[in-house]
């Protein structure tokens, strides 16, 4: 029979399972961080351990970017009250990313049964194994953008093209977004080449954990992503788009010390059916040149036009 009493035990438990585990003492130090942790968010636990959790966890949900030591953080909210908390958010990847998980934060007691501290437990939501991406099987120089990880510009248009024509035959409506980083060249003016291509890596990977798995987003042009967004009303669409947005903006890079962040500005429509490709190309063309008007860090998404 096991020995129950050998916390060793216990920890080999933890190490062995593949969400993330981590636990905090009343003053919100992290005391433990498992190997999923470490997998998850890309912190190892010799950067995490005694350190102030909110200096590490950054979460942002649909609604706000947040701080996990501040009031709208599941852990925080778990110690205050003695209550689980349950949470579907994304987490600050060390790389600068965000990464969508779903998260549970339970408070620890002692024999008296007081709070003296919190465990969280958060794993990757499984989308990509729910669901295969149009990008799964693709490779670099077949495909794969080698710079962002995601379809390169002519699998993009290829695509777009085989989608259009799909959602006319069918009559299956779907929103167009392009995304577009705001003020690229200065920053390569400023940082160099390098740091601009690290940025341009973060914001797609973002983009493609913002989206639901049945989304397609790649390369559109040196500054512009283009996803497309299934089956959506342009109220969904403006939804999709205004979450993009607070993910991108909220990501960034550390470089030579710096922290580096860039806005973007995301202009979209939604197919109307029976008009041209070029027409529905046209019209996220023109709303991206005007939300990009007065320096970006816009979203403009707007409505079908009537047809007669």
């Amino acid at each position: 029979m096991l020995d129950l009493q050998n916390a060793e035990i216990f920890r080999a438990a933890l190490e062995s399972l593949p969400i993330g585990v981590c636990v905090v003492d009343h003053n919100r130090k992290i005391s433990y961080w498992n190997d999923g942790a470490e997998r998850i968010t890309g912190y190892l636990r010799q950067d995490v351990i005694g350190r102030f959790c909110g200096d590490i966890l950054l979460i942002k949900s649909h609604e706000k970017k947040a701080a996990l030591c501040d009031q709208y953080c599941p852990l925080v909210a778990a110690m205050r009250d003695g209550r689980a908390r349950e949470s579907r958010v994304y987490l600050h990847h060390k790389s600068g990313y965000a990464v969508p998980v779903s998260l549970r934060a339970v408070p620890i007691r002692d024999a008296r049964g007081h709070v003296i501290g919190a465990t969280e437990s958060f794993v990757e939501r499984p989308w990509a194994s729910k669901q295969r991406r149009p990008d799964s099987d693709l490779a670099v120089g077949h495909g794969l953008d080698a710079l962002t990880q995601l379809p390169d510009c002519p699998f993009t248009e290829t695509y777009l093209a085989d989608r259009f024509k799909f959602a006319t035959e069918h009559i299956i409506p779907f929103g167009l977004l392009c995304v577009q980083l705001d003020h690229l060249d200065s920053l390569t003016a400023t940082h160099g080449l390098e740091a601009a291509e690290a940025i341009l890596n973060v914001i797609a990977h973002t983009l493609r954990n913002g989206l639901d798995p049945q989304d397609f987003v790649g390369r559109w042009a040196g500054n512009q992503f283009m996803a497309i967004v299934s089956n959506c009303s342009t109220v969904a669409l403006l939804t999709t788009a205004e979450r993009l947005k607070r993910l991108a903006n909220s990501s960034e890079i550390v470089w030579w010390g710096d922290r580096l962040s860039v806005t973007v500005s995301l202009a979209g429509t939604v197919l109307t059916p029976g008009e041209p490709l070029e027409r529905l190309l046209g019209r996220t063309g023109d709303a991206l040149k005007e939300a990009g008007e007065g320096g970006g860090n816009s979203v403009l998404v707007r409505g079908a036009p009537e047809t007669s």
